[in-house]
């Protein structure tokens, strides 16, 4: 079908909601700087970004952090000293809220821009102050040796994102929330899945009940690497209704195994294999192919790369990735 005038927006929730759109969002992740650089060298002129030299359509992030603080890093001694979690998660944090956010929403709903809200601080094992392997062992002591103390950090860290959720949601639309959960090795997730429920799932429930109760329609869940498929089935039935899965390396976590196991009512982002981007381009067009041309007839589909491009990845390869997308899409 043809719609003149779809905004970024229209073609993303068309496109995973399953509504129909114009074609299929031109999207993803954005490449490091050194990868930038790279292909400066290589064709992509100086002082055009990649994103504006292919058409790409961004997603936005309304501007709230959930991670400790500070930031992106472990919290430390956050199993041995109770009163370290005022400092690592202090909701009144200015730094939490970008600067002007609600305006900002708002003129990017205006502009029909596609605005995502991150609706976890990291997962499981990052609410227990993992970054390193000594505070894994710590952790998983803590699990076994502890759990009582380990439910009610979990309880309490939940309550700290959803008052911070509540606080931007009650003013700004979002078009969807991601939860990222990194818990799994290759051969299947670091815990049981016995503890999976015991200590996540009852966050995991309380979050997504209030994404549901403010209207979000797409909740994505997203991991990188790793099999977490023993994982999935409470969180679908907790109201997960998208994957976004990154770096696969298990055959059970392949998008084709995934929608066998889930059908097009679970949406999926991704799943291209991006390291045949450094391969010639036969084996780009079969990763293409592989990949994209069943889910996308199969529905909810927007397709992209599992990892965002590398610097070992030529500009030359990624261009020719983008022109197959650009054919399979047709004419807009």
């Amino acid at each position: 079908m043809n719609m003149t005038g779809t905004s970024q927006k229209d073609r993303f929730m068309g496109t995973l909601l399953g509504t129909g759109a114009d074609r299929f969002p031109f999207f993803d992740l954005e490449p490091d700087e050194e990868t930038v650089q790279r292909w400066h060298g290589e064709g992509l002129p100086s002082g055009t970004s990649v994103a504006d030299y292919f058409a790409l359509e961004p997603h936005w992030s309304v501007g709230l952090t959930l991670r400790s603080y500070p930031f992106f890093r472990k919290a430390a001694h956050i199993l041995t000293d109770p009163s370290s979690f005022s400092r690592y998660y202090d909701p009144d944090e200015p730094s939490r809220y970008a600067d002007n956010f609600v305006e900002r929403a708002e003129r990017l709903a205006r502009e029909g821009k596609v605005i995502y809200v991150d609706a976890s601080g990291g997962g499981l094992l990052q609410m227990l102050g993992v970054g390193d392997w000594d505070s894994m062992v710590a952790a998983a002591f803590a699990l076994i040796e502890r759990p009582r103390m380990v439910e009610e950090l979990m309880d309490r860290t939940t309550d700290f994102y959803c008052l911070c959720l509540e606080r931007a949601l009650s003013r700004v639309t979002v078009d969807y929330a991601s939860l990222y959960e990194p818990i799994a090795a290759n051969t299947g997730p670091v815990i049981s899945p016995a503890m999976f429920e015991r200590f996540a799932m009852p966050g995991y429930r309380k979050v997504l009940g209030l994404l549901e109760k403010h209207n979000v329609p797409l909740r994505i869940f997203c991991t990188t690497g790793g099999d977490l498929s023993p994982l999935l089935p409470p969180l679908i039935e907790a109201g997960v209704n998208g994957l976004w899965i990154s770096n696969i390396l298990s055959e059970e976590m392949a998008y084709d195994a995934l929608r066998r196991a889930y059908g097009p009512d679970i949406a999926l982002i991704g799943g291209i294999d991006a390291t045949a981007l450094t391969q010639d381009e036969a084996a780009i067009r079969k990763a293409v192919e592989d990949t994209a041309a069943p889910l996308l007839e199969s529905g909810r589909y927007l397709p992209c790369l599992n990892d965002r491009p590398r610097s070992n990845v030529p500009f030359a390869g990624y261009a020719y990735f983008r022109k197959l997308l650009k054919e399979i899409a047709g004419p807009a």
